[in-house]
Parts: C-alpha cells; sequence; structure tokens
C-alpha cells in the first residue's frame, strides 16, 4: 500500500520489463518459439536456433527504441497508476471494514461515486465532454479520496473516544494542587501536567479537524455529482460548460482540503502494526 499515491510519489514502472513482457511481446515470443520448434523437426538445429537468434536480435534492437518512445511510457505509467489505486482502494477497503460495518450508508456513496466517475471516463473516452485528461485523472482519484477520508474520520472518531477530556481536566488540577502545595517534586509534576496539558489540547483540535474531514466527505460526492450534471447538459445548453468548470474548482477545493489532513490520513493508510503502534504512542 502506497500512502503517498495521490501526491504522486512511489517506485516509477520498469519501462522495459513493460516491453518485454506485454501480451504481444510474449505472444509473438511464443510463436517464434513454436516454429523454432517446428522448423527443428526437418532442418535439426539450425532450424531451432535461427528463428530464436532472429527474435533476440528484435528483441535488443526494440528495447533501444520502446521504452523511450513517450507514447509508450505514458501507457505504461498509465497502467501502473490503474494498478497502485487498485491495491490502495482494496487496502483502504480492508482498513474501514475493520472499523466499520457492511451497513454503513456511506459503503452505498462510495458504490454511486464509482458509477459516476465510470460514466464519466466513459463520456471522456468518447470525446463527449471539454474535460482535459487531468481532470479526468483528479476525478478518478475521488475514489480513493473518498476511503482515505472515510477511514481518517473513523481513526479520528477512535482516538476521541480513548480519551476522557474530563478526567484529563481532573488530573491537571490535581497536579495543580500539588505543585501549589509545594510537592518536592516539583519538576517531574509540572512536566506531567505539561505533557497532559499538550494532550488536552491536540484532543480538541482533533474536533474541529474531524468536523472538516466530515464536511469533505458529504461535499466529495455531492462535486463530483455536479460535474457528471454540467456534462450532461453541456451540449444543450450554452452554461453547461460554466457549470462544469465551477464544478472541477470545487473538487480542486475538496482535494486542497484532502491534502491538508495529508500527513495525518498517510499516517493512518500505513501498515496496520505501524498503524496501531502510532496510535499507542499518542495515548501515551
Amino acid at each position: 500500500m502506497d500512502p503517498d499515491f495521490n501526491r504522486g510519489a512511489g517506485e516509477q514502472p520498469s519501462y522495459l520489463k513493460a516491453m518485454l513482457f506485454s501480451p504481444i511481446n510474449i505472444t509473438l515470443g511464443a510463436g517464434v518459439l513454436a516454429t523454432a520448434a517446428f522448423l527443428s523437426i526437418p532442418f535439426g538445429l539450425p532450424g531451432l536456433v535461427l528463428p530464436l537468434l532472429a527474435f533476440g536480435a528484435g528483441e535488443a534492437i526494440a528495447s533501444m527504441f520502446i521504452p523511450a518512445s513517450a507514447t509508450f511510457r505514458a501507457r505504461v505509467n498509465q497502467a501502473h497508476k490503474i494498478k497502485r489505486r487498485a491495491a490502495a482502494e482494496h487496502h483502504l477497503r480492508a482498513e474501514i471494514l475493520q472499523r466499520s460495518s457492511t451497513e454503513d450508508r456511506r459503503w452505498k456513496i462510495y458504490g454511486a461515486l464509482r458509477e459516476r466517475v465510470a460514466s464519466l471516463r466513459t463520456m471522456g473516452a468518447h470525446h463527449r465532454s471539454a474535460m482535459s485528461e487531468r481532470d479526468l485523472e483528479k476525478i478518478e482519484d475521488t475514489g480513493l479520496d473518498f476511503l482515505g477520508l472515510w477511514l481518517a474520520e473513523l481513526s479520528m472518531r477512535e482516538r476521541q473516544r480513548s480519551v476522557d477530556e474530563a478526567d484529563l481536566e481532573r488530573r491537571v488540577a490535581g497536579l495543580s494542587t500539588r505543585i501549589e502545595a509545594g510537592a518536592e517534586d516539583e519538576r517531574s509534576l509540572r512536566k506531567a501536567r505539561s505533557d497532559l496539558e499538550e494532550l488536552l489540547l491536540r484532543h480538541r483540535r482533533l474536533a474541529s479537524r474531524k468536523a472538516a474531514v466530515e464536511a469533505a466527505l458529504l461535499s466529495l460526492p455531492d462535486a463530483v455529482e455536479e460535474i457528471y450534471q454540467a456534462v450532461i447538459t453541456q451540449g444543450s445548453s450554452n452554461g453547461g460548460g460554466a457549470r462544469m468548470t465551477e464544478a472541477i474548482e470545487r473538487l480542486r477545493l475538496e482535494e486542497e482540503l484532502e491534502s491538508t489532513y495529508g500527513q495525518e490520513i498517510s499516517a493512518i493508510i500505513q501498515t496496520p502494526v505501524a498503524a496501531r503502534a502510532k496510535a499507542v504512542a499518542v495515548q501515551r
């Protein structure tokens, strides 16, 4: 799972490997091997070796040009991104199911969101909209963004339940009383009070961050729906193009909000062991 998926980080694909293991190249290699085996019957070893040598020479020449082709690289990059997105969504769904039930209404929202994204991609492929390829890629990433925000909201809710604010306030008050009474270990008590106050402050800030994430969860599907309606009506309405532009700009604002909490969300998207270790550290 790559937590930096939406920021473009991660391992780059091997273009040479993509060429060698492409379906066309594998089929061609199998055909050459079958031809060599067939020719070896009447011609012996030369009939077997020559086709293989010709295929190897062709592969060597192709490897100097095809992996450097901009068109080929773009196709490989797109396939690599789709694979990473699928792996990321699979991991996020598994993490969410550990914290939520299959009856959660947001699964239906997520399903409807994916249907709208698929329709927009189909329209874009058939040149039925004025959306750029970059806009389409941003729209395709909204499913992953939705799952990431959902998981962040669930994690924040767990953290809120794990901390009793009233109990923290009582502990801080008790430590203040002991410090004012002139306890011998005043330095340690002040350190403990400072740590508890910092934890209390983070807990109170968490409420505002959770509210922002919940708002993004509600507005993200609505922004995609607005783009979908604008694309459908742009052919019959003069204002369709303007509506679509405004909807895409709104989607970008939601993406900026998601990026604002990117560090916290990325920490949640990490492996379950790392996530649990971090949660324990925060509680301490």
